[in-house]
């Protein structure tokens, strides 16, 4: 009978061991370097949850990213409770589908997005801010920790706040994100990433 708590303990040590780490610091201390890789990582995909708050209402849904170089789709659910939504684009058109409703066309998904679902989403920055970059085709202003963590950017108008990160291999990712433009505040938790493996160096 002595040997079961042994055991047990034996049983919770592997399964420590075999969950993915969890880490607060970058794989890479240059920020160059980061960012550099990042920006090359185009194809991804990451599962979470969007919280969504301004003056009036906040709610939350469940969302998926996938990324396929520029063109992507975006699974939401339950978002002002009517449904599945889905956006996938890329540089030249935009194609919004709502559960059991028509699709619908734009030129940008911000247009879509702000129209039928009544709040702002930045799609085009979030590309790059959900990987914990700026967008390299617009000024920003970032803050960083003193091991060269992004912690705080500023860009187009938006305040974004990095909350949490995790590491894959050479890749250091987000998975808590904090959008803010007031009233609107947007809240990226328990981003959960899938990458292509890397290639041979």
């Amino acid at each position: 009978m002595q040997r079961l708590p042994t055991l047990a303990l034996l049983t919770a040590l592997l399964a420590a061991c075999a969950a993915p780490p969890r880490m607060d610091a970058p794989v890479n201390d240059s920020w160059q370097v980061r960012r550099e890789l990042l920006e090359n990582l185009t194809h991804w995909e990451f599962t979470g949850r969007i919280g969504v708050r301004d003056a009036n209402d906040s709610h939350s849904s469940r969302i998926r990213w996938q990324q396929n170089g520029d063109h992507y789709t975006i699974n939401l659910w339950g978002t002002l409770n009517v449904g599945a939504t889905q956006i996938s684009g890329g540089p030249e058109q935009v194609v919004l589908q709502q559960q059991n409703e028509p699709a619908l066309t734009a030129s940008t998904p911000e247009q879509l997005v702000a129209e039928q679902l009544g709040y702002e989403l930045p799609v085009s920055e979030l590309n790059y801010w959900i990987r914990g970059i700026p967008d390299p085709a617009n000024s920003s202003t970032p803050q960083f920790s003193e091991n060269n963590q992004l912690i705080s950017l500023q860009q187009s108008g938006w305040q974004v706040q990095y909350l949490g990160y995790t590491n894959f291999g050479t890749e250091s990712l987000p998975t808590r994100i904090r959008i803010e433009k007031p009233p609107l505040r947007l809240d990226f938790v328990r981003l959960d990433w899938t990458l292509p493996d890397s290639p041979a160096t």
